[in-house]
């Protein structure tokens, strides 16, 4: 087994304020082995290293564009049942899409993946006669990269109504 004998050189406090700033660090690396020295310079390199590949994987990040997904969401109140609604969506190919639903029947349709500045937009009319005794309410949501869907937009009225158009635009 080998052993390093360090010699160290030990000063006293006054020999040490009369030393300058570049002696006073002459003196310190002196000091220390060559075996410290050599543990510094590795937890230099590392430091360097770390932030170099921690810049790198942001890099790669900042290059996937950010996935979104859409809930169009319709609700309506009236006295009578057995009613139809007609929606229209914008799907995630920018096409529309229409969809007969129940009235007094909360119903959702989820679309995507789509990308930043893509506008939803949802049409709602009544199918046959309301008797002007509907009301609508309507709703967009969107989820950014798997994460919960949060409320957009949103247009809802106690007031009678046979239609209504909602859009938004992704722009976060």
């Amino acid at each position: 087994m080998e052993t390093h004998i360090t010699q160290r050189k030990i000063l006293s406090d006054t020999q040490i304020k009369g030393m300058n700033q570049n002696t006073k660090l002459c003196t310190l690396v002196s000091s220390r082995s060559f075996t410290d020295l050599r543990v510094i310079g590795m937890l230099i390199f590392f430091v360097f290293i770390g932030s170099f590949l921690g810049s790198c994987d942001k890099a790669d990040q900042d290059l996937d564009p950010d996935e979104y997904y859409v809930k169009y969401e319709v609700n309506s109140t009236t006295i009578y049942s057995g009613g139809k609604l007609d929606v229209t969506i914008n799907t995630e190919n920018n096409q529309p899409m229409s969809v007969s639903i129940n009235q007094r029947k909360l119903s959702e349709i989820v679309i995507g993946t789509v990308q930043k500045g893509f506008m939803a937009a949802m049409k709602v009319v009544v199918s046959g006669n309301s008797h002007d005794k509907l009301k609508l309410y309507t709703s967009i949501y969107v989820s950014k990269n798997g994460s919960p869907f949060a409320l957009k937009k949103n247009d809802g009225s106690d007031e009678p109504r046979d239609s209504v158009e909602i859009d938004y635009t992704i722009d976060y």
